[in-house]
């Protein structure tokens, strides 16, 4: 059995500006996990449904999509720099 790791891309809305950043996993995850551990959030503060606010209240983030991937293709990614 193959290790999986999960790919997970977030919506992340700083300022007037919106882009999207990647982010490769251990394990499964609730959005809220996800984004709290990308974005070192301290506290749920949901601007919309699976949409939370950074620790300021200036900037927001949610998971965008989830894909589970093999250790081949997460030694793929990194080694792209897109994860």
């Amino acid at each position: 059995m193959k290790a999986k790791k999960i790919l997970v891309e977030f919506e992340c809305q700083v300022g007037d500006y919106t882009h999207n950043s990647h982010y490769i996993f251990d394990k499964q995850m609730s959005n809220w996990r996800y984004c709290k551990e990308f974005w070192g959030i301290d506290k749920k503060d949901e601007l919309k449904e699976n949409c939370f606010w950074d620790n300021d209240m200036m900037n927001a983030i949610s998971v965008y999509s989830k894909t589970e991937i093999t250790k081949e293709q997460t030694e793929i990614l990194k080694e792209l720099g897109v994860a």
